[in-house]
C-alpha cells in the first residue's frame, strides 16, 4: 500500500525509484512500501530507509540518503551516503560517503569517502577518495587516494596514492606513492616511492596506458594520474 503525506516537502527535482523490481517516480511527498521509506525531506533531497533492494536513478543533481537498506544503489545522481546498508553501488554521482556498510562497489564519482566496510569497497573512476577501516580496498583510475587501516588494498592507474596501516598492498603503474607502516607493500610500475616503517618489494613494470584509459574516467581528467617506471625510493 502507497501512503502519500500531503504535509510531506515539495520539490522540482524528480527521482526514479525502484523498489524490489517496481518502479516510481518521486518528486514529493512520502512512499512507503514493503516496511520501508522514500521520502522527500527538502528541495532535492530523498531519504530511504530500511528497503530490501532499492535503486534510485536521476533526481536533476539532487541528493539521496540511505539508511539500513539490504541492497542500496544510487545512478546519475548528485551526492549519494549510505550508514548501515549491506551491498552499496553507486555510478556517476558528484559526491559519495559510505559508512559502517558490508560493502561498496563505486564507478565514475567525484568525491568519495568510504569508512568501516566489513568487506570489500571497490572503486574506479574516481577524483578524490578516501578509504579507512575496510576489510579490502580494490581501487583503480582515481587521482588523489589515502587508503588507511585496511587488511588487504590493491591499487592500479593511479595518481597520488597515500597507504597507512595496511595489511598487504599491491600498487601497481601509480603516480607518487607513500607508504607507512604496511607489513607487505608490493609496488610496480610507479613513480616516485615513499616508504616509512614498512616492508615494500619493489619490482619494475613497463606498460603504456591504455589508448581508452581518459574516455573511461572523465572525472579524474584535471587531476589524472602520473604514471612512469620506478625512479626513486625514499625511507624516512
Amino acid at each position: 500500500m502507497v501512503v502519500v503525506d500531503p504535509k510531506a516537502v515539495a520539490s522540482a527535482h524528480q527521482f526514479t525509484v525502484v523498489i524490489d523490481g517496481v518502479e516510481t517516480t518521486v518528486h514529493e511527498g512520502v512512499l512507503r512500501r514493503n516496511g520501508g521509506t522514500v521520502a522527500v525531506v527538502g528541495p532535492g533531497v530523498l531519504e530511504v530507509s530500511r528497503l530490501q533492494h532499492v535503486v534510485v536513478r536521476g533526481g536533476g543533481g539532487g541528493d539521496v540518503r540511505f539508511s539500513r537498506c539490504l541492497y542500496a544503489a544510487a545512478e546519475d545522481c548528485g551526492a549519494a551516503s549510505f550508514h548501515r546498508c549491506d551491498a552499496v553501488r553507486v555510478e556517476g554521482a558528484r559526491a559519495v560517503a559510505v559508512r559502517r556498510c558490508r560493502s561498496a562497489d563505486v564507478e565514475r564519482a567525484g568525491a568519495v569517502a568510504i569508512r568501516r566496510c566489513k568487506g570489500a569497497a571497490r572503486v574506479r573512476g574516481a577524483g578524490e577518495l578516501r578509504v579507512g577501516r575496510c576489510r579490502e580496498a580494490d581501487v583503480g583510475a582515481c587521482a588523489d587516494v589515502a587508503v588507511a587501516r585496511c587488511r588487504a588494498a590493491r591499487a592500479d592507474w593511479c595518481g597520488a596514492l597515500a597507504l597507512g596501516r595496511c595489511g598487504s598492498a599491491d600498487v601497481s603503474r601509480c603516480g607518487a606513492v607513500r607508504v607507512d607502516r604496511c607489513r607487505d607493500a608490493t609496488v610496480a610500475g610507479c613513480g616516485t616511492v615513499a616508504v616509512r616503517r614498512g616492508k615494500v618489494s619493489m619490482v619494475e613494470l613497463d606498460q603504456q596506458m591504455p589508448p581508452d584509459f581518459q574516455d573511461q574516467t572523465p572525472m579524474c581528467q584535471q587531476g589524472g594520474p602520473v604514471l612512469a617506471t620506478p625512479v626513486a625510493v625514499v625511507a624516512k
